[in-house]
């Protein structure tokens, strides 16, 4: 596998634009992007208004880190110990965004993820992309890795679902490990859990 070797930098809300890019690009052929969005043109059109509040979020209370000049991203947000939960003002106008359809499909994925988050303290990351001109290059795992490491020094546990076995799969090379349980969103594809310990 490729290492990519460039830099990786803390990202400041003058980044706000580019990781929303990033995002709204390399999710558009992700599964659970099109089953929020079932279809392309509306999901191209409101691919960014549905990312920016979440990266305004792990702005405010979490860290973006970003890899080189905007080839990828990764949205990380503390949970549990010191920092209680967050109501996340920046979603209060999502619906406004992306249309009743898609925020019913949403509020489906919201509350089946939120039912199984686990309590313990740790770092989630519901987001990671890498644009798709640079996909299979390292960017990804070195972007996990920056952080991972980090988290190994601090003692401190990760979690994601990932949205794909495939996905699942290089979390795996890189310490997490698929939870018992299956996220299965009705007729659409499923999420897997996963959890890290600190290496």
């Amino acid at each position: 596998m490729t290492e990519w070797q460039g830099n990786i930098r803390r990202a400041s809300t003058a980044d706000h634009a580019v990781v929303t890019g990033i995002l709204a690009e390399a999710f558009m052929r992700d599964p659970v992007s099109g089953w929020i969005f079932p279809a392309d043109d509306h999901r191209a059109r409101v691919h960014p208004a549905f990312f920016g509040p979440f990266v305004a979020l792990a702005l405010r209370t979490g860290e973006v880190h970003v890899a080189g000049d905007g080839l990828g991203a990764t949205l990380w947000l503390p949970v549990g110990g010191d920092h209680d939960g967050d109501d996340g003002e920046e979603l209060a106008e999502l619906e406004a965004a992306i249309g009743p359809e898609a925020m019913k499909r949403f509020a489906v994925l919201d509350e089946l993820m939120a039912a199984n988050h686990p309590g313990e303290p740790h770092w989630y990351l519901p987001f990671i992309a890498v644009h798709p001109d640079h996909h299979g290059t390292g960017v990804g795992s070195a972007l996990l890795r920056d952080k991972l490491t980090e988290l190994d020094q601090s003692g401190t546990a990760a979690y994601l679902e990932a949205s794909s076995p495939r996905n699942a799969a290089l979390y795996e090379r890189l310490g997490f490990r698929r939870r018992a349980v299956t996220l299965d969103l009705p007729g659409g594809p499923s999420l897997y859990p996963m959890w890290r310990q600190p290496a």
